[in-house]
């Protein structure tokens, strides 16, 4: 007979936590050594916690703006990922004791001396992670700031002059910018709040069995030297929890709850309207675009030297046969390691430019194509030279089978425009003013 001591591996019970992986390090991410596992100072953290709680932990990926909605739909069972308790969640989830006092830290380039607190971003671009203390804190201050989905962008577009100043976590610049050459902190760091844990309203049993975890882990030094390793300890930790170990204090809450956030209507009306306005002005820029671009390389296709219907064979194919998401990320992300770093705007205006030009050039060519020779012939005969008889002949021809049938007035304006749409097969009237 075989004797089992304890609960067996599938009796046991699991914590299954949800993070944003893509949030980076040193939270929890994707271990670069080994694509497949998860890395992070939290992520060993949740495994401590729960096997002081008699429970294994199970990590559950989650996008950082849906993990509220996704622990109310029971997805996992508790949120580790830099949770700051605020007012507004405080009204749709629970929150453990905290575990980690965070401070706020501004950054800029090295070789920028305007900016020295957050005193003097007021007239600048900040950037930060949305839905943070520090986009909150920016939003109550009146900073103009612009969100990011991780700090790798944040401050890759920082050392690219795209921005003035990134605030981060103090966790996530230690980790991404403290060692690069080209930024320094801007002050020393500020604003401090807690990091907790988020559970789902009426979880009573299940965060006093945590409370009762991060106790533990802190009493014990596990906490300590997870923090340590990864560069997180501080005299603030130290302070946080020297009075827990003493048993004489249990930090509460609502102590360092100070930043919250209100819906405001006029805000989200004026981003609405401004981001509408945008994408009009980036569509007919990029048309123009295309239009003007669309031309010479359906031309160069089709009457050009072999070198030159080469290259525009090429550019059409490539434009066309790859993702224009693919040809957007390669501008932004890809031309700063040439030295060449445009703002968003512009990049998005250039890069829609050049690939509808893909498009339109083949609805130029089609149509060119679509002339007789006899036409050409009968313009030479007249003495016209190459350039004149495409001019006046061709071209008034070709756009009037590139555009749609039913539309009449650009018809109409292209014929004024051209003097009269020649066609020398009806006779010469007028082809040769």
């Amino acid at each position: 007979m075989w004797l089992i001591h304890g609960p067996s591996a599938s009796a046991q019970k699991i914590l299954r936590w949800g993070a944003d992986p893509s949030g980076g390090a040193p939270y929890v991410f994707n271990d670069p050594a080994n694509p497949d596992q998860y890395i992070g100072y939290e992520k060993e953290m949740v495994d401590a916690l729960a096997a002081a709680m008699g429970r294994r932990a199970e990590f559950v990926p989650s996008d950082w703006e849906t993990l509220v909605p996704a622990l109310q739909r029971k997805s996992f069972d508790v949120i580790v990922n830099g949770l700051e308790p605020t007012a507004d969640r405080a009204q749709q989830i629970l929150f453990s004791n905290p575990y980690y006092i965070f401070q706020l830290q501004l950054t800029v380039r090295r070789d920028d001396d305007r900016i020295n607190s957050l005193d003097d971003c007021k007239n600048r671009i900040v950037a930060t992670l949305g839905n943070t203390a520090a986009s909150r804190l920016l939003e109550q201050q009146g900073i103009a700031f612009r969100t990011y989905a991780d700090p790798v962008g944040a401050y890759r577009d920082l050392e690219l002059k795209r921005i003035d100043a990134v605030v981060m976590d103090v966790p996530a610049e230690a980790f991404y910018a403290r060692s690069n050459p080209k930024l320094r902190p801007a002050g020393p760091p500020f604003t401090r709040g807690l990091y907790v844990i988020g559970l789902r309203k009426g979880d009573q049993e299940l965060k006093a069995e945590i409370d009762a975890g991060i106790n533990k882990i802190i009493v014990d030094g596990t906490l300590e030297t997870i923090l340590k390793k990864w560069g997180l300890w501080n005299d603030a930790q130290a302070e946080f929890q020297q009075p827990i170990r003493a048993g004489t204090q249990q930090t509460k809450v609502e102590e360092y709850t100070n930043t919250t956030t209100t819906f405001n209507w006029r805000e989200a009306l004026w981003r609405l309207t401004r981001a509408a306005a945008v994408t009009v002005l980036i569509a007919l820029g990029s048309m123009v675009i295309a239009v003007v671009l669309g031309l010479p390389l359906a031309v160069g296709q089709w009457k050009g030297p072999g070198w030159l219907r080469l290259f525009c064979t090429l550019y059409v194919e490539f434009f066309r046969g790859t993702p224009v998401l693919v040809q957007l990320m390669f501008l932004y992300f890809g031309l700063p390691v040439f030295g060449i770093a445009m703002p968003g705007w512009l990049t998005a205006l250039v890069g829609l430019g050049l690939n509808y030009a893909a498009y339109e050039s083949q609805v130029y060519r089609a149509s060119l194509e679509a002339i007789p020779t006899g036409q050409w012939e009968a313009a030479y005969s007249l003495g016209m030279g190459p350039l004149l008889a495409f001019r006046r002949i061709i071209m008034p021809q070709a756009f009037r089978i590139a555009l749609p049938a039913d539309d009449k007035r650009l018809r109409l304006a292209l014929q004024r425009h051209f003097g009269g749409v020649c066609d020398l097969g009806l006779g010469a009237r007028n082809c040769l003013s």
